[in-house]
């Protein structure tokens, strides 16, 4: 905790002391503005609904991610040729550049349907690879037990193959979440979203206010830290 502090402390003298040397609020504002900034906005009642606005579209898209996700793992858990086929297009998908996705989804989409189309190719390929990893590494001996007792669909998915995969699909929320919330901040900013933090981010960087660009900025990262922060905690008490 104390390297974290004095990380922040660091950051912040670093911060102030190239503020200073440009002395330009338009290219870089100082830390005290923005910190005033970030205080206001916590007494702004759209700053919430801002905030959730954006976090509800990466928690429909990342919960849509997640069954799908698990239920094509499984299948490609059971018969490997679809593994085969499906891992290497879902490769592909991870290395073309997310703002290609934004460019030719909104040729055919509107702009709250780009977002969550965009999103979801981003999360759900990640979610798959930590799935189908997990899946891989369970034990044969574990993989004999379950044939042996022959439990029902529902209760292979739910009690024997989600917790023995738990560490997987923890790891992909993680990963998904955090990816998640910049993605689509960056698809809303892209797609001309009317609402979202991606929406206040682009109105104030067009109004040439740099001091709220860094405020929203630091907001998402905070979220993001938070979120990482619960799932955290949730890992440790399972």
């Amino acid at each position: 905790m104390k390297h974290k502090v004095r990380l922040i402390i660091c950051i912040l003298l670093l911060w102030q002391l190239l503020a200073w040397g440009i002395h330009n609020n338009v290219i870089l504002p100082f830390p005290s503005e923005t910190i005033v900034t970030m205080g206001k906005m916590l007494g702004d009642l759209n700053f919430y609904q801002t905030l959730l606005i954006t976090l509800s579209h990466v928690l429909i898209v990342v919960l849509i991610s997640v069954v799908l996700a698990f239920v094509l793992a499984y299948i490609g858990y059971c018969y490997k040729v679809v593994d085969e086929y499906v891992s290497p297009i879902l490769s592909i998908l991870q290395a073309i550049p997310n703002i290609s996705f934004v460019i030719l989804v909104l040729l055919w989409a509107s702009s709250l349907q780009t977002v969550y189309i965009v999103l979801f190719l981003v999360v759900f390929p990640l979610l798959y690879h930590n799935f189908i990893s997990g899946f891989k590494n369970i034990d044969h001996d574990l993989r004999d037990v379950i044939l042996l007792y022959e439990p029902s669909f529902m209760d292979k998915m739910l009690k024997v193959y989600l917790p023995l995969i738990q560490p997987s699909v923890l790891s992909g929320l993680k990963s998904s979440l955090s990816l998640g919330v910049k993605v689509t901040v960056m698809a809303e900013i892209l797609a001309g979203l009317p609402y979202g933090v991606g929406r206040a981010i682009n109105f104030a960087r067009i109004q040439f206010d740099m001091v709220s660009v860094f405020a929203w900025t630091i907001w998402l990262v905070i979220m993001i830290m938070f979120i990482d922060f619960l799932l955290e905690k949730f890992i440790q008490i399972e």
